[in-house]
Parts: C-alpha cells; structure tokens; sequence
C-alpha cells in the first residue's frame, strides 16, 4: 500500500476512534447540557490523543525502533488532537456564563465584590486553555510536509517541542476545571490515569534513550 493510500486508511481508524470515544463519553455524561457533556467528551479523548503524540517517540525507542524527526503517525494522531481540542473549546465556552465569552476571561466587576479564589481559577483555567487552544493551532498548521521544507528541520523540530508545553498548559487547565466544578472520582481518576502514563511512557522513553547511547 503506498504511503498516500495507507494515511487515509489510517485517517479512517482515526477518525471512527475519535467518533466512538467521543459518542461514548458524551452518552455517559448526559447529566448536564449538551454543550457540557461534549465539552467533557472532547476534553478527555482531545488528552488521550495529545498524549498519544507524546508517546510514539518513547515508544519506538522503548522497542529499539527508528525515531525520525517527524512521523505520518505523529503526525496523523496531532491532527486528530487539534479536532478534539477545537470541538472542546468551541463547546466549552458555551457551558459557563450562559455563553458570554468575554465574561470567561473578564470578571464581572459591576457588583464591586472582591474577585474571590473561585473566580480566579475560573479565568486562569480560561487563559491556560486559551494558551492550549493557540499553540494546538500553531502546531497543526506545522504538521505537512510543506511546513517542515520551508521552516527547516532545526526550526521546525525546535517549534514542534512546544507539544510539551501544550501538554503541561492542558494538565493544568484540567486540574483548574476539577477545582472550580468540583468534579467527582469519575472524572477524576481517569484525568490522573492518562496523565500517569503519558509521564510514565516519557520517562522510561528517556532511560531508554541514555541507555542505548554508546558510552565514552
């Protein structure tokens, strides 16, 4: 199968895991509002897939396989993430604040109350999703061929490492939406459970790599 051919295939698989995964948790999550419960189903599947690209290179050389620059899979499974993080955003500024999106990022001072603990983890959970959403769109505009010829591998490779910044800025984003909706152990553990083996893939990834380099 050529190379074209066997990206769409894999686009396909993507794209009905992607479909399943978020069917599934929306169905679980019908307790709130539609735009909640997408807002939660993307948010959990857009994680596994940004995680997944995290792990493809530890991976490989976990296995003892060739770990290029860049990968169609990486790649592919990048893209993916970009379509859950979007959906997420667009479905979650519907949730809060009746859907005024200027109140996300800008308190309500009207009232002449003091801005309280809540409300400040409300808009920092805000900004670092709002930081999360640009470099998931800086790094999907990257993701083709064309950006890594005109860019250069150097440049290229330094700007696709942002992925672990944006990884970081969706943990934390995460963990903020825990405190400020309180959210139970169903939602909870699962959050910890992806988080634990992304940073466990990468760490052993890491050894793998120290390991495998020739001494002296």
């Amino acid at each position: 199968m050529r190379g074209s051919a066997r990206r769409i295939v894999r686009h396909l698989w993507l794209a009905a895991l992607f479909a399943v995964a978020t069917t599934s948790l929306f169905l679980l999550s019908r307790d709130g509002s539609a735009a909640a419960g997408l807002s939660l189903a993307t948010a959990f599947v857009g994680l596994a897939f940004l995680g997944a690209t995290l792990m493809v290179g530890p991976l490989n050389e976990r296995l003892g396989r060739p770990n290029p620059v860049s990968t169609n899979l990486r790649r592919d499974i990048g893209i993916w993430a970009a379509i859950g993080g979007v959906i997420h955003t667009v479905a979650g500024l519907q949730v809060h604040m009746k859907g005024d999106i200027v109140r996300y990022f800008i308190p309500d001072l009207a009232t002449g109350h003091f801005i309280s603990k809540g409300v400040v983890a409300f808009l920092s959970a805000n900004y670092t999703g709002l930081g999360a959403t640009l470099l998931l769109l800086v790094l999907l505009a990257i993701s083709n061929d064309v950006a890594l010829r005109t860019i250069g591998v150097t440049r290229w490779k330094r700007i696709q490492r942002l992925n672990y910044l944006l990884f970081a800025l969706v943990v934390v984003h995460g963990i903020l939406y825990i405190v400020v909706d309180k959210s139970g152990w169903l939602i909870v553990v699962p959050f910890i459970a992806i988080v634990a083996v992304v940073v466990e893939v990468q760490t052993s990834g890491r050894r793998a790599r120290k390991t495998s380099r020739p001494v002296g």
